[in-house]
């Protein structure tokens, strides 16, 4: 939609709802006074937002009507009730403090906004204003990525004898989710817009986009960014190549291509090599298989050699189910979504995660072409991310994963109608 129908879009919802796309808008902003928390946690604007969020979602729920449950809905509220159980033995074992109340709101962040956004998106338009509202976000982002390159870097770690920049983030992996969308995102409406639905996104947006994404992944030096970056890179280009006229992706492809030849080799030797070069001398036999993946196997294998020791019960409905919870465990240290999740709610939680995941792919089958490759872009996205980082604790990427799901979650014949109108 244009910038103008954007606005109508925004003004027109209710506002119970309208909060939402400008949280959107405004995450990147507050997530860079992320040191505040270091003043502290009351001025802190993500823990402010963090506290808020799941308030707005309630008054929204008991607001407007639920509509229709289908399978995704039944999924998410067996995944809900073992986070809720999971919160329930935080509270008992770990009352009144910070931290356990952080990790109540994280814990239950993607239940709440799926349900809520179940409430907010209605239709096509809904779904596509919140991917508006994300591109506009990262025009924030990569703002702030320019600066830190042109003139002085904000936040710098340091990894694998390389130097990353990530601004005011907590970590890089927020500078590599607004890169990572913001190319599905440009994607999507660039196909979109061949299909004349909309003006905007032609190939100067989609050039910019390649190009700031580049810029900021070999400043970043983020691994599964680069991964999942390169294979939505090549599932546009395979999409691109189906299509009824492939010149735009050809030139694209040429571009690319010109580009890489200059400064492929450069970028490759002095960028990705040191990133992987612990991963091959695993490979060759050189290393121990503990150090794969930056030593995260050995972590694992570890903790689950942990897991397994623990009563029954902990390990069928997870470790808040201890007199002292590990919030090492079951937050970011583990560095895997599924093992976080395994800690957090047992084989129940999981289980019942797999499932919610499961009957979400299962609908890509209803949905017209132009949505399905969207949204196999945010679960390749979801799912590779997920490997290494816990994509479930960060709210930016709930806001898309969730809203994606809860597109999916709409009535079939609303599906199908859409389907028709393709050509």
């Amino acid at each position: 939609m244009t910038f103008r129908a954007y606005l109508v879009w925004l003004v027109g919802l209710p506002p119970l709802l309208r909060w939402f796309p400008i949280l959107i808008l405004v995450r990147p902003i507050a997530d860079n006074l992320y040191f505040l928390k270091n003043v502290s946690p009351f001025l802190s604007p993500p823990y402010i937002i963090g506290v808020l969020t799941p308030v707005l979602c309630a008054i929204a729920l008991l607001s407007f009507k639920y509509p229709n449950r289908g399978t995704i809905d039944r999924a998410a509220t067996w995944w809900g009730l073992a986070i809720l159980i999971a919160i329930i033995g935080l509270i008992i074992y770990d009352p009144l403090s910070l931290i356990s109340l952080e990790f109540v709101l994280k814990l239950g962040l993607p239940i709440y906004l799926f349900f809520f956004l179940r409430i907010f998106i209605t239709d096509l338009q809904d779904f596509r204003g919140i991917l508006q509202s994300t591109i506009y976000a990262a025009i924030f982002v990569a703002a702030v990525m320019l600066y830190e390159l042109l003139v002085n870097p904000i936040g710098v770690q340091e990894s694998r004898g390389l130097e990353r920049i990530q601004g005011g983030f907590g970590d890089v992996v927020s500078y590599g989710m607004y890169v990572i969308f913001s190319l599905i995102i440009a994607s999507y409406f660039y196909f979109v817009r061949q299909k004349g639905e909309i003006a905007h996104y032609g190939m100067g947006t989609m050039i910019a986009v390649i190009v700031l994404g580049v810029l900021a992944l070999v400043n970043i030096h983020h691994t599964a960014t680069y991964s999942i970056f390169t294979l939505i890179l090549g599932l546009f280009f395979l999409y691109q190549f189906r299509q009824k006229a492939p010149v735009s992706g050809i030139i694209l492809l040429l571009l690319l291509g010109l580009a890489m030849s200059y400064w492929g080799s450069l970028i490759v030797e002095e960028r990705i090599s040191p990133l992987l070069q612990t991963d091959l001398e695993v490979i060759s036999g050189d290393k121990d298989s503990d150090r794969l993946l930056h030593g995260r196997v050995g972590r694992w294998r570890k903790m689950l050699e942990i897991f397994v020791t623990q009563p029954l019960w902990v390990q069928f409905f997870g470790y808040s189910f201890q007199s002292k919870p590990p919030y090492s465990l079951i937050g970011i240290g583990a560095h895997n979504d599924f093992i976080r999740i395994l800690f957090a709610t047992g084989f129940f939680g999981l289980i019942c995660y797999l499932r919610f995941l499961a009957v979400s792919l299962a609908r890509l089958a209803k949905v017209r072409a132009l949505e399905r490759f969207l949204l196999i872009g945010i679960f390749i996205s979801l799912l590779f991310y997920s490997i290494s980082v816990t994509p479930t604790f960060y709210a930016p990427f709930m806001y898309i994963a969730m809203a994606a799901i809860a597109f999916l979650a709409l009535p079939e014949e609303k599906l199908t109608q859409w389907n028709r109108n393709e050509s």
